[in-house]
């Protein structure tokens, strides 16, 4: 079970992008990494850094093997077309992305980070135009990728998900899928490395259609949680997932919940 998006959720709410006061086409960190991930990972599109989003993540981060994101979108975003979470320093730069179906309010994760770095949340709308949220965080004890997580994961493949109630008819879903999501970089007891083995797809729907469809890398830490915040609630949820191995997992919302 992952801890601290309590805190989190409530943190977005005046936490925004370093430098996002007022809408800029200029890098608020000045990266050099970031400005090559644009031409690789954005196509090399329209970047603006706006107060349109909010990125909640820790400051400095003690267990960088498990390190809670929140992605909060404002209404003036409009329509959203995808959301991507990439971590500048990290040997696995992208985290994942999302493709709503549906609209969502925030969306959260935890990420693994390496070392300190600048951690980018980015939006594209419906004209194409990505919407940036910077922060820097400091890790304090490097190696959430190349090193074993904690823990050992039971029942790989199991998902529970459930939903929450909010004020005036929204809903919080909340998904966890049971998975090592292995990074390559890492060794066990006896150094040799644990190949990389990890979850590359999830699909979010209910009985109206496609909610969300998400592209994951190992850069998510392992057992992944993810939680939509949407403004209505959804009926008779199902969630299907594919790993790298090309197992596929299923849950519906009946099934173990959280």
């Amino acid at each position: 079970m992952r801890k601290g998006f309590a805190v989190f959720a409530a943190l977005a709410i005046c936490v925004m992008g370093v430098g996002a006061h007022a809408e800029s086409e200029r890098d608020p960190l000045g990266s050099a990494i970031w400005a090559d991930l644009i031409d690789m990972e954005l196509d090399g599109g329209t970047v603006v850094y706006d107060n349109s989003l909010f990125l909640a993540i820790p400051e400095r981060v003690e267990e960088a093997h498990n390190v809670p994101v929140l992605v909060k979108l404002t209404k003036a975003l409009g329509p959203v077309a995808e959301i991507a979470l990439f971590v500048e320093n990290n040997p696995i730069q992208t985290a994942l992305r999302i493709y709503p179906h549906r609209p969502m309010r925030s969306v959260g994760f935890n990420i693994r980070l390496e070392q300190s770095t600048p951690v980018r949340a980015a939006v594209r709308d419906a004209e194409g135009v990505w919407h940036v949220a910077s922060r820097r965080v400091f890790v304090a004890v490097p190696g959430g990728c190349s090193e074993v997580s904690p823990g050992v994961v039971t029942d790989i493949g199991e998902i529970a998900l459930k939903q929450f109630d909010r004020a005036g008819g929204a809903s919080r879903l909340k998904v966890k899928i049971n998975h090592p999501m292995h990074t390559g970089l890492a060794s066990d007891e006896n150094g040799e490395t644990i190949p990389a083995y990890y979850v590359e797809k999830v699909a979010i729907e209910d009985e109206q259609g496609p909610i969300a469809d998400l592209v994951t890398w190992a850069a998510l830490s392992s057992d992944p949680v993810f939680t939509l915040d949407m403004p209505e609630r959804q009926q008779s949820v199902r969630v299907s997932a594919t790993d790298s191995s090309g197992l596929d997992f299923e849950a519906a919302h009946s099934s173990p919940t959280m």
